[in-house]
């Protein structure tokens, strides 16, 4: 398996985790909760999940679904920093 295998793999799986799990559950965006993320809190989010894998009193299935609410975590992280980049490059044109 290839790194961009594996990683298409890894995506499928976030997906599923998106439309099974979070959208019923949460909803879909707009999302006024996730507006509201800033790096910081996402940071605080990423670290509860990292710290929460391996515990035997949560069992396997429950760190397998963490690694796929951090990867939904990072891709709110990317989104935001994406988003201020391209603004701070907007208005340097401006």
């Amino acid at each position: 398996m290839t790194k961009l295998e594996q990683w298409r793999r890894f995506s499928k799986y976030v997906e599923s985790h998106i439309v099974g799990y979070v959208v019923p559950q949460y909803g879909d965006l707009p999302d006024k909760m996730v507006e509201k993320f800033t790096p910081e809190k996402i940071q605080g989010k990423l670290e509860h999940y990292v710290a929460r894998i391996g515990k035997l009193t949560r069992g396997e299935e429950s760190s397998i679904r963490d690694c796929l609410k951090m990867a939904h975590f990072a891709c709110y992280l990317f989104s935001i920093l994406i988003e201020r980049d391209v603004k701070n490059l907007t208005e340097d044109i401006e």
